[in-house]
């Protein structure tokens, strides 16, 4: 054997040592990474368990008597501050549900989103439904919920979350 056949041989042996480490990293990275993302899919989890207990919070400390009774009729009976409160709670409602969709929280189940809008939308009230009526109408007429990532990837993806929302409402309309 010659020099040159004996280099070539060690600098190949010395290739094949450092893909494997390099193969061997990725394997760590990888693992690295999946405890990431869990971590992180735990920690939103948490942010939206804790986001629903404070609105189911704020249901019990501002829905009185007289106010559901007039949420029953319309929004139409409610006083300017009752509807600006209700206004802005079923925003934030709408707020963190639709990011929940987008971030393919709950693998997006529409069985989920439905009891939630149900639940903390307070759809069973006409005057919650007017509300959630005229948010869903703003953002399908002006296509405000979609960012340039969204409409690249997936153009429909809110679309189906108000078809939902609307379909939540149209239960309590009939």
């Amino acid at each position: 054997m010659e020099l040159i056949e004996i280099a070539q041989l060690i600098t190949g042996l010395a290739t094949l040592i450092v893909a494997s480490v390099l193969i061997w990293q990725m394997f760590i990275q990888k693992k690295t990474l999946d405890i990431a993302h869990k971590d992180a899919d735990s920690s939103m989890s948490l942010s939206a368990v804790q986001l629903h207990a404070e609105n189911g919070k704020w249901i019990s400390e501002n829905i009185n008597k007289s106010m559901v009774e007039k949420m029953s009729k319309g929004s139409e009976y409610l006083e300017e501050d009752e509807k600006l409160k209700l206004g802005a709670h079923i925003r934030n409602v709408h707020l963190v549900l639709s990011t929940e969709w987008r971030l393919g929280r709950r693998d997006r189940l529409a069985t989920y989103y439905k009891i939630m809008y149900r639940m903390y939308g307070l759809m069973k009230y006409k005057a919650s439904r007017d509300i959630f009526k005229e948010i869903v109408e703003r953002q399908l007429s002006s296509d405000s919920f979609n960012t340039k990532s969204e409409s690249k990837s997936n153009p429909n993806l809110q679309e189906k979350l108000l078809v939902l929302v609307k379909e939540v409402y149209e239960e309590f309309e009939s």
